[in-house]
């Protein structure tokens, strides 16, 4: 049996997927601690229909750090699951950063950035996955 050698284009999605990881993850604990540069999103209209978005948003962002890290491991491995799903929250995630455009513009467009070269990465080594 003889092994792949894994694309450089894999490599550097995984590697980038862990630092997105760890943007999401500081994210998520700047916002479940009530910390961050959401807080005067609190008392909005948001927060009559959803309560605390601060919460909502910090639960959301330590389940896509939480996925991103197991999905950078599996891409790594040359697994399939991490090649979707990294595809697919690259771009949920693209989307969550661009609406925090306006609290955080450079930071959102450099996670948004990240993403995309993410996507790039991957989309153009779809063979290594089959």
């Amino acid at each position: 049996m003889t092994e792949t050698k894994r694309p450089s284009g894999v490599t550097f999605s995984a590697v980038m997927m862990f630092i997105v990881a760890g943007f999401e993850l500081v994210s998520a604990i700047m916002e479940l601690t009530q910390s961050s540069w959401l807080g005067e999103l609190g008392d909005g209209g948001l927060s009559n229909f959803l309560g605390n978005y601060s919460i909502w948003a910090g639960l959301i962002d330590l389940i896509l750090a939480l996925v991103f890290f197991y999905a950078g491991y599996s891409i790594l491995k040359g697994g399939v699951f991490g090649y979707f799903w990294t595809l697919v929250f690259a771009v949920l995630a693209s989307i969550r950063w661009f609406i925090n455009i306006p609290w955080a513009p450079i930071l959102s467009l450099l996670v948004i950035g990240i993403n995309i070269l993410i996507i790039h990465g991957l989309s153009s080594n779809v063979d290594y996955f089959d």
